[in-house]
């Protein structure tokens, strides 16, 4: 009875530290129109974040670090405390608190609508010339067969040198989450350009973006729980589903100057 009383005490003590604390600190990284610092409400992921935790109560700081340094600022759960949105893996696992999926993230093939292309597996992208960014991860499938030179894969700083390089018949086809890369062309090039440009509708990658919030972080389960619980109330309000119907319509593109509230 006594381990019960303590127990429900500490609950409430956290519960009340919390209440008290009405801000999380995130750091965040460019990936248009899912987050940055020039999309509006620093971008769709950004936005469902900020108002799954408004819903709760607690406010969000953000702060738009390279993506290496967003996650090792946030791991220590010091000056930041969260950071969105990343790709579940056994490295975020082992550091931090995984939220539910903020949104999926689905990667395809880019190329020219003229360049006849299709694909079944990886054994069918052998001779063609591939482009690819720098520190990203791809398929577990397609990075081994990079990685044995079974396809070749030239890599580039930037997403959109890889667009260019298709529109100068440099690369057949390039590897991108299928509304990022829409974004990009989007933003990068005038429409009788962007027209020029599709994907091929198989996946080579699916996967979700999710809210990490650091181990090390007082009341980190708490706030956990918070963001999960006004994300449900997203959804099932149809809030959610309208706010990916603007990320579609390109309301989450990127603008000239830094987005401020």
């Amino acid at each position: 009875m006594k381990k019960i009383f303590f127990y429900v005490l500490a609950l409430l003590f956290s519960s009340t530290m919390l209440s008290a604390e009405t801000a999380i600190r995130i750091t965040n990284g460019e990936w248009e129109p899912y987050m940055s610092e020039y999309s509006p409400h620093y971008g769709f992921s950004s936005h469902v974040v900020s108002e799954a935790f408004k819903s709760e109560g607690v406010k969000v700081i953000w702060r738009f670090y390279p993506w290496r340094r967003s996650l090792i600022v946030a791991k220590k759960g010091k000056n930041w405390d969260a950071s969105c949105c990343w790709w579940p893996s056994e490295e975020i696992g082992q550091n931090f608190l995984v939220s539910e999926p903020v949104s999926k993230s689905s990667v395809v093939f880019f190329h020219l609508r003229s360049c006849n292309f299709d694909w079944k597996s990886v054994d069918d992208l052998k001779g063609l010339r591939i482009g690819g960014t720098f520190e990203y991860e791809y398929s577990e499938e397609f990075m081994t067969a990079m990685n044995e030179k079974r396809i070749y894969v030239d890599m580039v700083p930037r997403d959109e040198l890889n667009y260019r390089k298709l529109l100068g018949n440099r690369i057949h086809i390039f590897p991108n989450d299928s509304i990022v890369g829409y974004s990009q062309i989007r933003n990068n090039f005038p429409p009788e350009r962007a027209a020029l440009f599709t994907h091929h509708p198989k996946e080579l990658q699916s996967t979700t973006l999710n809210l990490i919030i650091s181990k090390q972080v007082k009341n980190g389960r708490l706030l956990l729980d918070k963001f999960n619980s006004g994300l449900k109330r997203m959804r099932e309000s149809g809030r959610f589903d309208r706010m990916l119907e603007d990320v579609m319509t390109g309301k989450y593109d990127k603008q000239k100057t830094k987005w401020r509230e």
